[in-house]
């Protein structure tokens, strides 16, 4: 009776040992690794500390950024994924605020699905116009080195950190930033300084993220040769037939091809000598035979440029100038 029992046991045994495996077994088939791969939330902050929620469809993370406000170039997203899932750049990253951004949500069991960035700019189009600042002479269009252009319009963020101004040169199509002298929403104002080099150029705004670049093209000069009251001033009271003086003048005073004086008596005009001309420089005669006596004004001619035409300067001295022998 008792070695009956001792088999019974044992084949039991054995058989809830199998049981027991297969159950196990079944159970791991049910139990299997997660196959979700989603992004479920992903969140940034705009550039005032507020949260911006992506919008999330199967391949991107839309993004809308408020209007007026400076796009970082980086940003630091908190994302939530699907359970048991994890994702590469991770969870508090900073990361390039880029379209070509990509991240990779990896699910439990190996499973992958990518996202990209997709920036949408809450910026109105920014619709501006040259209103003042740009000459035409025999229908060339050019602008004076110095001098500003001005631009009128509407959506112009006014904040010389994110707008800005730039010369394109239409030969090679290189730009050079020019400063904005004064801005509004509604206007700005350009200088075109005197680094610009000669050449023909549109200009182009740039405003967050619009941008304008005007058809109207332009050549960039020097103005038309002048000497001021102040540099006349530096002629003395008191000059001698014969007698060499020398004008220094920043507006191109080498190119004065004649310089007069009249007398203040007789009203007749007399030409001084010019002996030499270098930059910035003029150097003139007073005439063997000039009259003496009182001068009182004064005339100097200039020839032909490409945006202008010759011409003749004129004006009273400051101080009477007297000849004397």
């Amino acid at each position: 009776m008792n070695t009956t029992y001792k088999r019974f046991s044992a084949s039991s045994y054995y058989l809830l040992l199998f049981c027991l495996l297969s159950l196990f077994s079944a159970c791991k088939k049910e139990y299997e690794d997660f196959p979700y791969a989603d992004i479920v939330s992903f969140t940034i902050k705009d550039a005032d500390g507020n949260p911006l929620k992506a919008v999330i469809d199967e391949k991107n993370l839309t993004i809308y950024w408020p209007s007026g406000q400076a796009v970082p170039d980086n940003i630091v997203p908190t994302i939530v994924v699907s359970e048991r899932a994890n994702v590469s750049p991770a969870s508090g990253q900073s990361v390039a605020f880029k379209e070509t951004t990509r991240f990779v949500v990896t699910a439990q069991n190996g499973t992958t699905k990518e996202y990209l960035i997709k920036k949408v700019i809450n910026q109105p189009l920014l619709k501006i116009n040259i209103s003042s600042g740009i000459s035409v002479y025999n229908t060339k269009n050019f602008v004076n080195r110095g001098s500003n252009i001005n631009v009128t319009g509407d959506n112009i963020i006014a904040n010389k950190e994110q707008t800005k101004a730039f010369l394109v040169n239409t030969a090679n199509n290189t730009e050079k930033e020019i400063a904005i002298a004064t801005i509004t929403p509604i206007a700005l104002s350009v200088t075109v300084d005197n680094t610009v080099p000669d050449g023909t150029y549109q200009l182009k705004i740039v405003s967050g993220q619009r941008s304008v670049v005007f058809e109207r093209t332009f050549g960039v000069t020097d103005s038309r040769p002048a000497i001021t009251p102040i540099e006349l001033s530096a002629i003395k009271l008191t000059l001698k037939p014969g007698e060499e003086f020398v004008l220094n003048g920043t507006n191109r005073i080498e190119l004065v091809n004649k310089f007069s004086i009249r007398n203040a008596a007789t009203k007749e005009t007399y030409e001084l000598i010019i002996k030499e001309t270098k930059t910035g420089q003029l150097t003139l005669k007073v005439p063997d035979n000039l009259p003496t006596g009182n001068y009182d004004f004064y005339s100097y001619n200039y020839p032909a440029g490409e945006y202008y035409a010759a011409g003749i300067a004129l004006g009273y001295f400051d101080d009477i100038i007297t000849v004397v022998n």
